[in-house]
């Protein structure tokens, strides 16, 4: 009788340090979960926040004294560039300049000189066209002049203007493609009509 009593102590015992162990594991492991969760949740933080930079840079070139790479702050516009690069030459074209631009980090900015411009009188749609010899200058046509281009209407002209007054103008014609809207098939129709 005593040994099954001792027995039963033993198994009790036994029972009641599986149940601690059990409940103190799981106790464990909801804590270091939590504390694993709020260390992930400031590292994706950290890494979802990118550094705020207080320069960027710059490129400008054309109608300036000092065409270059320049260190800006990031609230900058196109003329603080334009002044850090010297100023305008006499022969930049003023009008094609959009001086209040904001600007950011990689930017480039071409200014633009006079171009001797041949104004065309279209007989089929009654409207004047400013060309370079026989292409459209992608960099400094208006919406009307954009529209007169094979599979361009109003809406996509306006894009095109949107999309030079945020990125600066093309460095090349292929650079159209970006604009939404402008497939490879209709810039293969237009490709011949435009210049930049």
């Amino acid at each position: 009788m005593v040994e099954q009593r001792n027995k039963l102590l033993f198994i009790v015992m036994l029972a009641i340090l599986i149940v601690a162990g059990s409940f103190y594991s799981f106790w464990q492991k909801n804590t270091v979960a939590e504390v694993v969760s709020s260390d992930d949740v400031a590292a994706k933080n950290d890494f979802r926040q990118p550094e705020q930079s207080d320069e960027i840079f710059v490129y400008i070139s054309g109608a300036v004294n000092k065409p270059g790479v320049f260190k800006a702050s990031p609230n900058a516009r196109v003329f603080d560039i334009v002044a850090m690069a010297g100023g305008l030459t006499d022969e930049a074209d003023r009008a094609k300049t959009n001086l209040a631009q904001s600007i950011k980090d990689g930017m480039h900015i071409h200014v633009v000189d006079k171009l001797p411009v041949s104004n065309e009188h279209s007989a089929t749609t009654g409207t004047t066209k400013t060309k370079v010899g026989n292409k459209v200058n992608i960099n400094h046509a208006d919406k009307s002049e954009l529209d007169t281009l094979p599979g361009v209407g109003p809406a996509l002209a306006e894009r095109i203007i949107e999309y030079r007054q945020t990125n600066g103008s093309f460095t090349s014609i292929d650079e159209l493609k970006n604009v939404p809207g402008i497939g490879s098939s209709k810039f293969e129709k237009m490709k011949e009509k435009i210049t930049n």
